[in-house]
């Protein structure tokens, strides 16, 4: 992902930093996916791990829905 990001003009560090996060928010939702008492569908539990993801960032809280 890091390659294809500098292969469109980003610089390092910002696509290894932006691969690693969206690796990370994939693999958060996808956990989150497969726990059994989930009843939301995979994009919008990849839309709150980006949103988490973002709260966090910007310097805030992220609370997640339950």
């Amino acid at each position: 992902m890091a390659d294809a990001l500098r292969r469109r003009g980003v610089d390092e560090p910002a696509a290894t930093l932006t691969a690693e996060a969206g690796i990370a928010v994939f693999k958060t939702a996808f956990e989150r996916w497969l726990d059994e008492d989930n009843r939301q569908d995979f994009r919008e539990l990849v839309r709150e791990s980006l949103d988490e993801l973002k709260a966090v960032t910007a310097g805030g809280t992220a609370t997640r829905a339950v």
